[in-house]
């Protein structure tokens, strides 16, 4: 998605002082046969009513993982190891199985990565809808058939009729992912966790997408955790950002502070790799190497062996922490950027 001039979204910013969800330094690991994988790592963030927190950064960053850690569906062999989950000002840990159970759907969603692989392919849209209210206890009968036309019609779905006879297997990407928001949305919940909403749609559909995610914080005042490797998604929709990074969270600010004075260099990576309508159209500049591997992850700053910015410093300390730069702007970098991003 182009990206011209970033505007900050004041409509769109929270009040509320206390946040529906609070995550207090999150370890998420998972134990193979080859060792342990520690997918997250001293990860802290909050999400406000009616606010978009982006998360972004490359596949194996620990984005997803932090998503799943939040509505427990870490699968085996992972699982949460440490740091607190608080919604609505109850610690998540206290709660049964059967206690959380109840309150994904109702109070928490999420709408995953691969639509086609999340719908089973074996029973009807209508059916698989009408699951949701069943497991619920919320109405029945006609009244499930009626509110289910409701839902898929509010995604812009044409016949909604067909749509609810029909398999996953018959319909696009693209309905898959309108018919998982539908049913992320039935029961109205509080926090909406959003796994790359917009991946390998078209920019029309993208843009509907957002559209209706924006248009879901600012009129029913849901909290939603936007993740995504697309900083054109994250300059259209989030209020804030945090940038990921071998598990960690590298940086974090407001979406406007953050593209207009990216501090870690590894953010500023992916700004420049961004296509921008006042760009002409030579090669856009990647990030060399790969991501490290978190089955062996390293003692000193994971973007260590990709850095242009890296010194001695660097070199011979341990990972930085994360600190406060300016009010609500962090970063972990002993090397921070100084100078503003141009554009």
């Amino acid at each position: 998605m182009a990206h011209a001039a970033l505007l900050p979204y004041p409509e769109r910013m929270s009040t509320s002082l206390e946040p529906l969800l609070s995550v207090e330094n999150l370890h998420t690991s998972f134990f193979t046969q080859n060792g342990t994988v520690k997918a997250v790592q001293e990860t802290s963030f909050a999400v406000q009513r009616g606010e978009i927190l982006g998360i972004v950064g490359e596949s194996g960053c620990g984005k997803t993982t932090a998503g799943l850690s939040v509505m427990g569906l870490v699968p085996y062999p992972g699982r949460v190891v440490g740091g607190r989950i608080n919604f609505r000002g109850t610690d998540l840990d206290e709660m049964d199985e059967d206690e959380r159970r109840i309150l994904r759907g109702e109070a928490m969603a999420m709408i995953f990565q691969d639509p086609q692989a999340a719908l089973n392919p074996l029973i009807t849209i209508g059916d698989q809808i009408a699951e949701i209210f069943n497991a619920h206890g919320r109405i029945d009968g006609d009244e499930v058939r009626e509110e289910t036309l409701v839902a898929l019609a509010s995604l812009g779905l044409p016949d909604p009729e067909y749509v609810m006879q029909s398999y996953p297997w018959e319909m696009s990407g693209g309905m898959c992912q309108r018919v998982m928001l539908a049913m992320m949305l039935v029961l109205e919940p509080e926090l909406l966790i959003a796994d790359e909403p917009t991946s390998a749609l078209d920019v029309t559909l993208q843009a509907e997408i957002l559209e209706r995610l924006m248009g879901l914080a600012k009129e029913s005042g849901t909290g939603i955790i936007l993740i995504t490797h697309d900083m054109g998604v994250i300059a259209r929709a989030a209020d804030k950002v945090l940038v990921m990074y071998g598990g960690r969270i590298v940086e974090s600010a407001d979406t406007v502070t953050l593209f207009n004075n990216p501090k870690h260099p590894y953010t500023a990576g992916l700004l420049n790799a961004m296509p921008r309508l006042d760009r002409d159209t030579k090669p856009l500049p990647g990030i060399p190497g790969a991501p490290p591997d978190l089955l062996d992850a390293p003692d000193e700053c994971p973007f260590l062996p990709r850095c242009n910015k890296a010194t001695v410093v660097c070199r011979t300390n341990p990972m930085p922490p994360l600190v406060t730069m300016d009010e609500g702007h962090t970063l972990a970098c002993y090397n921070p950027l100084t100078e503003p991003r141009v554009g």
